[in-house]
């Protein structure tokens, strides 16, 4: 209860502020990594069911449809960095998704010598040749693999089957990794705000001079500890919401908020004792 008081009195309690400053930096750093971390948590509930559901079931359709349409009667050999097949050259595999309109994806050739103008003849995304695989990483660049630190390796529908059968347990564990490693990724970019509240910090030094006020910088930096609370929680908002309002905020969203509670909350009501 007292966390959630603190958060309501960061954003509008000139009383509060009238003492922030004469906290411990201890006390007022962590008011802000506890603060960071609710939102962290918040945010990535957002992200529940594209982490936990959608992504694992996109990735398991892919390597189904990955063996699906992989030729039954293909066998291909790469041995000492060689490659070799069982069936006639050129060789294309299809995207069997959509039969109507079948795309190449991959042709085996190992005789014809490689050309960016065969590869576009072919008509495939990738190029088997003899010792490497090349493939389109744009319209106008293509990159290359090679075979030759492959002693041996054998690729055919069986074989495919065989890693479906071992990875597809580990499936379950897809969703639960992305959604802790995407709470640490976004706890961590809340964190380089500290390094914002030195800005923020100087930022409030000036603007206490500009009014007259004494407000040394390490006070400024314990001040703004707590006065970006209200900056976060827009920006928090309004990152949830913009799909449907189309408003992704403006520009020095928190910063404009963060010097704007301490206006009201230090600044004005100083100088309102003082008249």
């Amino acid at each position: 209860m007292n966390f959630l008081k603190t958060i309501g009195n960061s954003i509008y309690s000139p009383e509060f502020y009238a003492t922030a400053a004469k906290k411990s930096f201890k006390q007022s750093i962590g008011y802000f990594l506890l603060l960071v971390l609710v939102l962290s948590l918040i945010k990535v509930a957002s992200l529940i069911n594209p982490l936990l559901i959608t992504v694992p079931n996109q990735l398991q359709g892919f390597v189904t449809d990955v063996i699906k349409c992989f030729p039954a009667d293909l066998d291909i050999n790469i041995t000492n960095g060689q490659t070799r097949i069982n069936g006639i050259e050129p060789y294309f595999v299809s995207d069997c998704k959509d039969p109507a309109n079948s795309q190449k994806i991959v042709v085996i050739d190992t005789k014809t010598p490689f050309s960016t103008s065969q590869l576009d003849k072919y008509k495939a995304a990738a190029w088997v040749t003899k010792d490497s695989v090349i493939y389109k990483n744009s319209k106008y660049e293509t990159r290359t693999y090679s075979f030759a630190q492959i002693k041996s390796y054998r690729l055919n529908k069986a074989v495919l089957n065989s890693y479906q059968n071992t990875i597809t347990p580990y499936f379950k564990f897809i969703g639960p990794v992305l959604l802790f490693l995407s709470l640490i990724g976004v706890y961590l970019s809340y964190d380089f705000r500290l390094i914002h509240l030195l800005i923020i910090a100087a930022l409030i030094l000036v603007l206490g001079k500009i009014f007259k006020q004494n407000i040394s910088f390490g006070r400024s930096y314990k001040i703004g500890l707590y006065s970006i609370t209200l900056g976060l929680v827009v920006d928090l908002i309004v990152g949830l919401t913009s799909r449907w309002t189309g408003f992704i905020g403006f520009p020095f969203m928190v910063t404009i908020l963060t010097l704007a509670v301490v206006l009201v909350n230090i600044i004005l009501p100083k100088r309102e004792i003082k008249t």
